[in-house]
C-alpha cells in the first residue's frame, strides 16, 4: 500500500469515542495523551487496549507505567481532547484532575474511566499496543465525544 493518506481517510470512516490516557512518568509527573484507539479485549479477565505512536514524546512514560487510566471524554470535552493532543510535557500545569489511589491522573466530567494495570505491551508497526487489566471502572450518563472523518462530532439525539 503506497497511499498512506488515503488509508488514513478510509480508517477515519470508522466512528470512535475519544479518550485521554493518563499515567505518571518515572519522575512522578502526570502525563496525558488523546487517543481514539481504545477497545475492549476481554471480559474475564477484564482487559482493554489502546495504541501509542512510537514517535510520541510520552512513549517511555506509558511503556514504564505500572498503572494508567483511560478517561472517556464526554461531548462537552472537545477542548480537553485538543489540549492533550499537543506534544507538550507540561500539559497538566493548568488542567483540573485528581490522583487515584494507584497514582493515575483522573479527569473530571468524563463519560467513563478505566483504571488499569499494564498487562502487556506489543510492538506493532509504527505503534505500540498497550493492554491493560481493568482494576476499577466508573461511568456516567453524559453524551459521548465522537471522532469521525478527521473531525469531532456529537451524538445527535433522536427526536
Amino acid at each position: 500500500m503506497s497511499d498512506s493518506n488515503a488509508f488514513r481517510r478510509c480508517l477515519g470512516k470508522f466512528a470512535t469515542g475519544v479518550t485521554v490516557v493518563t499515567c505518571l512518568d518515572a519522575a512522578g509527573r502526570p502525563c496525558g495523551i488523546t487517543a481514539n484507539s481504545f477497545s475492549s479485549v476481554s471480559l474475564d479477565p477484564p482487559l482493554i487496549l489502546w495504541n501509542i505512536a512510537k514517535v510520541s514524546n510520552s512513549l517511555e512514560a506509558y511503556k514504564q507505567a505500572e498503572y494508567f487510566a483511560i478517561n472517556v471524554l464526554s461531548a462537552d470535552s472537545q477542548s480537553v481532547a485538543n489540549h492533550f493532543a499537543r506534544s507538550d510535557h507540561t500539559l497538566f500545569a493548568n488542567v483540573e484532575h485528581v490522583m487515584s489511589e494507584r497514582g493515575s491522573p483522573l479527569l473530571p466530567d468524563t463519560l467513563a474511566q478505566f483504571e488499569c494495570r499494564t498487562n502487556a505491551i506489543h510492538d506493532c508497526g509504527d505503534h505500540f499496543i498497550i493492554i491493560g487489566e481493568v482494576v476499577e471502572f466508573r461511568s456516567t450518563d453524559r453524551d459521548p465525544l465522537l471522532f469521525f472523518a478527521g473531525q469531532y462530532r456529537k451524538l445527535e439525539k433522536p427526536e
